[in-house]
């Protein structure tokens, strides 16, 4: 019998410990605190959820979980944190439609984040949106609002978080549907755009329901309509965009848990189990009344960003929306 050649015995001994090693990372996973980055602000939709999803995982872990607001680059500035981190587990975010539009607008500087930097652990909840103006618009329904840019092109603005944001793509998508010219301007975050709308500062925005409903219910925004299919169940009186004129007009904002490529498939599945398993928690639904739960696996999750990939760059690229 031929003798084995110590080239091989020490390639197949690498191959034996590096799978011990995995194995034993998510044995006793988690075993210390977890970070979860957040791309934006406190106080916005992205923050919301995901405190909400910490004070779940912390509860049934054990362990404390640490929210890391890195807002910056169109998210670009936490992805590159959490594409660089250790895959291990320990490093999570929470992000939105934004990961999907970044490879459109490489070209721009904002860096080289693609989908094959992060893997997918699961879909989490989406959020509806709605157009509100400032109350000193002279328009009172979506019909109004599109008469007074075409009367006006390029004078009335809408605030936004960043290009390829949700909030940016809701806005992109109405002004090619409608052929207006309304044009974006951007902010860190959902505190900054919220106040440059009260102040009149720009005149509109496509803004998270939890955030723009306070101040749609004191008077300081005029809602004129629903970003997606069916109406907002808090503001059943606000007809959709699609009903407004434009129909096939839907777009929500996607909330989703990633971890470094190459994170332990095993790790992976457990924090999937467990995303999912608190988007089905009383708690956790009470406390996010205007999210659609969601709660899926890593593969499902997976095959959802790229078609999602898909629909915002043809809404980038129609829309011709340059990096900032």
């Amino acid at each position: 019998m031929a003798a084995t050649r110590p080239g091989l015995l020490f390639v197949g001994l690498q191959v034996l410990l590096a799978a011990v090693s995995t194995a034993a990372i998510g044995a006793g996973y988690p075993e210390r605190p977890i970070r979860i980055v957040v791309p934006f602000t406190p106080g916005g939709g992205t923050d919301i959820i995901t405190r909400a999803l910490g004070q779940h995982l912390s509860a049934v872990w054990g362990q404390n979980i640490i929210i890391d607001n890195r807002p910056g680059g169109n998210t670009v500035v936490a992805s590159e944190i959490v594409a660089r981190a250790r895959p291990d587990g320990y490093t999570l975010i929470m992000q939105i439609n934004s990961l999907t539009a970044l490879p459109a607008m490489a070209k721009d500087g904002l860096g080289t984040i693609s989908l094959d930097q992060f893997s997918p652990v699961s879909l989490v909840a989406s959020l509806p949106h709605v157009l509100v103006v400032n109350r000193q618009v002279p328009a009172a329904s979506v019909k109004e609002l599109v008469a007074l840019a075409k009367a006006s092109p390029g004078k009335l603005n809408y605030a936004t978080p960043g290009v390829g944001t949700p909030v940016h793509l809701a806005g992109a998508l109405f002004a090619s549907m409608a052929g207006i010219n309304i044009v974006p301007v951007p902010y860190k975050g959902a505190a900054e755009y919220t106040a440059a709308v009260l102040g009149n500062h720009v005149q509109m925005v496509f803004g998270s329901a939890p955030t723009a409903i306070p101040h749609i219910r004191t008077g300081a925004f005029k809602a004129l309509g629903a970003s997606t299919s069916k109406r907002i169940a808090q503001l059943p009186d606000v007809p959709t965009i699609a009903e407004s004129g434009f129909a096939g007009y839907d777009i929500s904002s996607w909330y989703g848990v990633l971890a470094p490529a190459k994170t332990p498939k095993d790790i992976v599945a457990r924090l999937a189990k467990e995303v999912s398993a608190a988007t089905k928690t009383k708690a956790f639904t009470d406390a996010l009344p205007d999210y659609e739960m969601i709660g899926n696996t890593p593969e499902a999750f997976a095959q959802f960003l790229r078609k999602d990939a898909e629909m915002s760059m043809q809404i980038i690229a129609q829309s011709g929306a340059k990096g900032n």
